[in-house]
């Protein structure tokens, strides 16, 4: 797998979604998708439904700030996001 750097949480996520929607993926594409949902699946699942939530109260919308922290960190350390 192509190893790919994001400069930012919010460029990861885009191209997750993007991914995770795609009609059909290339092979290095499928190979990407498996790798960031492996860093997302380190989440606790309430961090993963937060990170899907489009809830505006603002109680959903700190629990979707703390579950991006989480996965910034876990991304951080995978080396997929840069510092």
């Amino acid at each position: 797998m192509k190893s790919v750097a994001y400069s930012s949480l919010a460029a990861f996520l885009a191209h997750y979604r993007a991914l995770q929607f795609a009609a059909s993926r290339t092979a290095d594409e499928d190979e990407l998708f498996k790798g960031m949902s492996a860093a997302i699946a380190t989440l606790s699942p309430e961090d993963r439904a937060a990170l899907d939530s489009t809830a505006v109260a603002s109680a959903a919308r700190r629990n979707r700030e703390r579950a991006e922290l989480h996965l910034k960190r876990a991304l951080v350390a995978r080396a997929i996001l840069s510092g």
